[in-house]
């Protein structure tokens, strides 16, 4: 089916936006504020930077640790919260070579099926542990991977197969 890939390059485009977008809302008391997950990741970015500080170094070294693993702890953080948006690159990536090549067949309906999944359950799970303070970027989450397995169902049912040319027409003379 012809929409299916846009279906999928859709979702993957909503997906990276939700990466820009509040992904939680917190609304304690005196203090009310949204984050997103680009916001945690350039903040972890600077952490992994201060963790290789002198002054860093001091402290966590009379903490009974390095600084080294406290710069390998942070990065593996940021590995995470990259992992949280890796579906939605996957289906931005499959949607825009199905759209690029004009066919959507079920190889990329079934990996659309299963990278769509696997966003629903990282959306799902994150929107959950939110408990009502999530923002409108894990919402757009839970919509990746609604149209990533929306587009890989279609895909599979329907398959859409590069169109063949078909030879020109040759003219053929009247015998006389």
């Amino acid at each position: 089916m012809k929409a299916s890939k846009f279906i999928v390059l859709a979702g993957g485009i909503l997906g990276i936006l939700a990466f820009f977008l509040p992904m939680v809302s917190v609304d304690r008391g005196d203090y009310s504020g949204t984050v997103s997950a680009f916001q945690i990741f350039k903040g972890l970015d600077q952490l992994s930077v201060q963790a290789g500080s002198q002054e860093v170094s001091v402290a966590m070294a009379s903490a009974g640790s390095s600084a080294a693993e406290a710069k390998q702890a942070v990065d593996g953080m940021k590995g995470i919260v990259m992992a949280i948006f890796a579906p939605a690159i996957l289906l931005l990536l499959i949607g825009g070579l199905g759209v690029a090549r004009k066919k959507f067949g079920r190889v990329a309906g079934a990996f659309s099926l299963i990278f769509g999944l696997v966003g629903l359950g990282i959306g799902g799970l994150l929107k959950s542990a939110a408990e009502g303070d999530s923002g409108i970027g894990l919402t757009l989450l839970l919509v990746t991977g609604v149209a990533g397995v929306v587009g890989g169902l279609m895909a599979l049912v329907k398959p859409e197969r590069a169109q063949a040319q078909a030879p020109a027409p040759r003219l053929v003379a009247a015998a006389a």
